[in-house]
């Protein structure tokens, strides 16, 4: 059978990305991919071996309100061509749904996050702190936004969560109560990543999106309190920038001035995986995440983990067995970081419990899953 799938847009090497090019490449199914954005000079090479469509016109990727609000009557206003597909799959991160004004025809969602800045407190705060005009602007076109989204969200036959904390996110913004709402996460690739036989440095990582959702400061004012106090380590910050978050990585620069970090934009998943593999441990500072694919990729190599304790994180590591989940706190971080760096034996026999977790997370339970689904689907229309 063939089905279709539809993101705003597909530009970066993030998790997003990755779902989409494990669930085309390992399905049963064929599948054409449509976007408003395609960059395959950008993103993941392996996509443009699939079927990826780009509809016009092309949206923009920013993700303060006016321009999110300018994308979703584009989106709205998009007929998907008719192609034969035997159904729909959505993947939503807050304006996917607005495909569905024009569509009909089964559909399933599979929702990353409902739109962040609007149903995420933690999110939400943190963008009243950066711009209050934004702010305003959130406030003052929230609930007309909410209010259709809604609607749109009544049109799924079947969705999906990628995590127990997106699927409260999703009862929260009343588009569908929990029980309507199936938790399937993502996946890590345990043959591509490995612990592999490297001497491991003392240094942290943090991988991931470099963007400001991802709370970065806190680590390098984490490591501003080693370096004060003459410990010696490092980080490496790795993770796609796009040009919206250039400005955020410029300030990064300028807070670590002087530190031992470094900034690795765009690396190679080669690059990635040998600094998961060489580093003591990873680092995930993001405020309140929907899942979060990094601290598997990380424990995948061996790699404990040290995340905040809030969102997706919780669901994956295990706190004091593979990692640790702490608070928001500069000096939390640095503690833990520290006691990291000078109890090396206890970090070692960590890494064989982060291995294990992180193999219990395969990518083809997620697609069978999603195939299944969506024969049901197709299946149940065509009996109507």
């Amino acid at each position: 059978m063939r089905f279709a799938a539809y993101h705003p847009w597909v530009y970066l090497t993030s998790g997003l990305e990755r779902t989409f090019l494990e669930l085309f490449d390992r399905s049963r199914h064929d599948w054409v991919l449509y976007t408003h954005r395609f960059q395959p000079e950008t993103t993941y090479p392996g996509l443009s071996q699939h079927d990826v469509v780009e509809l016009a016109p092309r949206v923009s990727v920013q993700r303060s309100f006016v321009p999110l609000m300018r994308a979703a009557t584009t989106i709205a206003r998009t007929r998907l061509p008719d192609d034969g597909t035997a159904g729909l799959l959505v993947s939503s991160e807050g304006l996917g749904d607005f495909i569905l004004a024009r569509h009909r025809g089964p559909t399933a969602c599979y929702c990353h996050t409902p739109l962040k800045i609007l149903h995420d407190d933690a999110t939400r705060a943190a963008l009243r702190e950066q711009s209050k005009g934004k702010y305003a602007a959130l406030r003052t076109l929230a609930p007309a936004f909410a209010a259709a989204d809604r609607a749109m969200w009544r049109r799924y036959d079947h969705v999906f969560a990628n995590s127990a904390e997106t699927r409260r996110r999703i009862e929260t913004a009343k588009l569908r109560a929990a029980t309507e709402v199936e938790v399937l996460v993502p996946g890590v690739d345990t043959e591509r990543i490995t612990p592999g036989d490297e001497a491991r440095v003392q240094r942290f990582v943090l991988a991931g999106r470099i963007m400001w959702q991802k709370n970065i400061e806190l680590a390098v004012e984490a490591m501003r309190l080693l370096a004060a106090e003459g410990t010696s380590s490092s980080l490496v910050v790795a993770g796609a920038v796009d040009e919206k978050s250039r400005p955020y990585l410029a300030r990064l620069r300028e807070l670590a001035a002087g530190l031992p970090v470094q900034f690795r934009p765009d690396p190679s998943d080669d690059e990635l995986v040998s600094l998961y593999r060489t580093s003591t441990a990873a680092l995930f500072t993001a405020r309140n995440e929907d899942f979060g694919i990094v601290p598997l990729e990380a424990m995948a190599a061996g790699t404990p983990v040290l995340a905040v304790d809030n969102g997706g994180p919780r669901e994956t590591v295990v706190d004091g067995v593979t990692g640790w989940l702490l608070a928001p706190d500069v000096a939390t971080f640095a503690d833990r970081m520290r006691q990291v760096l000078t109890a090396p034996a206890e970090v070692n026999a960590m890494r064989a419990a982060a291995r294990e977790r992180a193999e219990g997370f395969g990518w083809q339970r997620l697609t069978d899953r999603v195939d299944d689904v969506m024969e049901q689907l197709s299946a149940t229309r065509r009996a109507r």
